[in-house]
């Protein structure tokens, strides 16, 4: 159950902030199990943004980070000025 929680508070905490944020009104949203593990990735085509101005202590961000890993996953973003947003992470199947 644990992985299902994570998984659904990370695209949640995505789409969120792709609704606060990118200025789009659409999004796609990508899960897969391959071998062990579920993988997930949330795009927007939106305003994007410079990660290394963001402060290391943004919540929302941060908080998706610290779910995959205390599963023993990650959670990677990949965003540019114009460019729109890629959340990609992963975490272990309970099962597995």
């Amino acid at each position: 159950m644990a992985t299902e929680i994570a998984l659904f508070r990370i695209v949640q905490e995505a789409l969120t902030n792709i609704a606060r944020h990118a200025g789009v009104s659409e999004a796609s949203v990508k899960m897969w199990i391959e071998e062990a593990r579920v993988g997930v990735i949330i795009e927007d085509q939106g305003k994007g943004f410079d990660p290394d101005t963001l402060s290391r202590i943004t919540c929302g961000l941060s908080g998706m980070s610290e779910r995959a890993r205390a599963l023993g996953g990650q959670v990677e973003i990949d965003s540019r000025p114009g460019e729109g947003t890629r959340v990609r992470g992963w975490v272990p199947l309970d099962w597995a």
